[in-house]
């Protein structure tokens, strides 16, 4: 009989997210800093993150607070759930914002949306234990050219002190289409990413090209 290996690939999300607290993280998500409405943990194999924070809180339990500057002290939490946004859209011309800017929050250019991740990157270095983890969930875009939002990722933790200690890719069976799609010049991403950052004590020296 074959042993029930986890995978890097899957198309369930929940399941995703109990492989990687199997492996990685079994006590449970301590934190969840960009919690929104909760997805992650309805009908989920796993519990509800112990803290809950959000820019905009949908519940009570859940502290209003940027990524960028918790409220909890240094080095707090085993194991740390951060969801960003992946998407850039200008809100002044809302008729050209799409279908997926109308239903996921958005960041008005890719500068200052990686430019979040690197600072949420660090904020949450200082909450994390050491050898803790962070679970960062992000996804490339693609608008004029292709912004490779993983290797960016990948760059700025390694330089911020983590080890990329696994990598996880969700795929998907559909996606919402732009009102654009029939200009396409790259493929249609059918896939994001679930990193396993480790908290290091020194910062890792970055062995991949930057974009």
């Amino acid at each position: 009989m074959q042993p029930n290996i986890i995978k890097s690939i899957g198309y369930d999300q929940k399941e995703m997210i109990a492989d990687i607290l199997k492996l990685h993280c079994p006590s449970g998500i301590d934190l969840d800093c960009t919690y929104s409405t909760g997805n992650f943990y309805k009908n989920a194999p796993y519990a509800e993150p112990t803290y809950k924070s959000d820019t905009e809180p949908a519940f009570d339990d859940v502290i209003k607070a940027d990524a960028r500057a918790l409220p909890f002290e240094d080095n707090s939490f085993k194991c740390v759930m951060f969801d960003p946004p992946f998407l850039t859209g200008n809100p002044k011309h809302p008729k050209n914002l799409g279908l997926m800017r109308k239903r996921f929050s958005y960041f008005p250019s890719m500068k200052e949306l990686w430019k979040f991740y690197t600072d949420a990157l660090k904020e949450l270095y200082r909450v994390l234990q050491p050898n803790g983890i962070l679970i960062f969930k992000c996804q490339d875009l693609t608008e004029s050219k292709q912004y490779l939002s993983h290797v960016y990722v990948v760059n700025e933790a390694e330089k911020a002190g983590y080890y990329v200690k696994d990598l996880f890719v969700l795929l998907a069976k559909s996606r919402l289409i732009g009102h654009n799609n029939q200009y396409q010049k790259h493929a249609r991403k059918f896939h994001s990413y679930f990193f396993v950052l480790e908290k290091k004590n020194k910062p890792c020296i970055p062995i991949h090209s930057q974009v």
